[in-house]
């Protein structure tokens, strides 16, 4: 060997020691409360004094493994999983050089108390497919499919004072008298962790899902038409899509004064703006900021992922208008 290559395998060699000297490795197992593997969650490393964001999910057994982690201080967090598991948060993992540290995640039970079956958004879970987003015919990404919305992530709303009072008395008696409750639209801006089903045309796009109450579907004319200015409110208001790029952005007003945000109440002039983007093949990522100066004092914002489930369907959901039992159940 020449001294030439001697001297670059030394240096190489160098800076790959160099390389780990300076990094080290989060690994652990995420658990349910019995004890029990959960796969496929959505393991995060925030660095505290940089943001950079690192992430992998949970194997099949619940292992995980976060590797070559700049030196420092991270906070551990994994997103909502459906109605099964809540938000999780571990803040202050120190990282050193060269070492590992072990992380032993363990998710409390969330809305269902992990009632075998009563949570299809987590036994549903899948591997996403991998591979880039496929694109129609006039280049925009392809959103058709399939999709199961994850629980999606909230800013924390500044309301104007009788809209906090209104909030206050829904938090306090349970959420008694939720339009849901009588059948009546609550999925105005198509977050819940539901399946959704995107049809995509040029001139259309229409959301069909299952799980929530009336209408189960929207319409998002993409054709360049502008909003008609009808004066007539509506559960779902009137919905204009946009290409920005890779993104399709949906502008909706016209919204009656009748449902809900969450807990929230909301005024006429509520206005929603959705944006969609399909980063690879098997994952929507979606954002809504949420605008109406009559209940809140500046606009706020939803995340949410949706993940593509090939082979799943929408199936029918009948919800009858007038139900009565629903508002007689008192939450605690």
């Amino acid at each position: 060997m020449s001294y030439v290559a001697v001297l670059f395998c030394f240096f190489a060699l160098a800076a790959h020691s160099f390389g780990q000297a300076r990094t080290g490795t989060i690994g652990g197992r995420v658990t349910d409360p019995d004890g029990e593997a959960v796969p496929l969650a959505l393991v995060q490393a925030t660095n505290s004094a940089t943001g950079a964001l690192y992430k992998t999910t949970s194997a099949a057994d619940g292992s995980f493994t976060l590797a070559r982690l700049p030196v420092g201080t991270y906070d551990i967090t994994i997103p909502p999983i459906g109605f099964t598991f809540p938000q999780y948060q571990q803040k202050g993992v120190s990282v050193q050089a060269a070492h590992t540290v072990r992380v032993e995640i363990h998710l409390p039970w969330g809305g269902n108390l992990g009632t075998p079956g009563d949570d299809f958004t987590y036994i549903q879970r899948t591997t996403p497919p991998a591979g880039r987003a496929p694109r129609t015919h006039d280049g925009h990404p392809d959103l058709t499919g399939v999709w199961l919305g994850n629980a999606p992530d909230r800013d924390r709303a500044a309301l104007l004072p009788w809209a906090e009072t209104i909030t206050n008395e829904r938090i306090k008696n349970g959420g008694v008298g939720r339009p849901g409750d009588s059948c009546l639209p609550v999925e105005i801006s198509l977050v819940s962790p539901l399946i959704y089903r995107v049809i995509q045309t040029p001139a259309i796009i229409a959301i069909l899902w299952e799980g929530g109450t009336t209408p189960n579907f929207v319409q998002i004319f993409t054709d360049g038409r502008r909003h008609s200015g009808n004066s007539f409110p509506t559960w779902m208001g009137e919905s204009i899509g946009r290409w920005e790029g890779d993104t399709l952005v949906v502008d909706t007003t016209g919204f009656n004064d009748r449902s809900w945000i969450g807990l929230y109440p909301h005024t006429e002039m509520l206005h929603v703006v959705q944006r969609y983007r399909r980063p690879d093949a098997g994952h929507i990522e979606k954002e809504v900021t949420i605008e109406d100066p009559g209940t809140f004092t500046k606009p706020w914002k939803i995340r949410q992922t949706w993940d593509l489930v090939p082979g799943e369907e929408v199936h029918e959901y009948i919800c009858n208008e007038n139900e009565r039992d629903a508002p007689h159940l008192k939450g605690k």
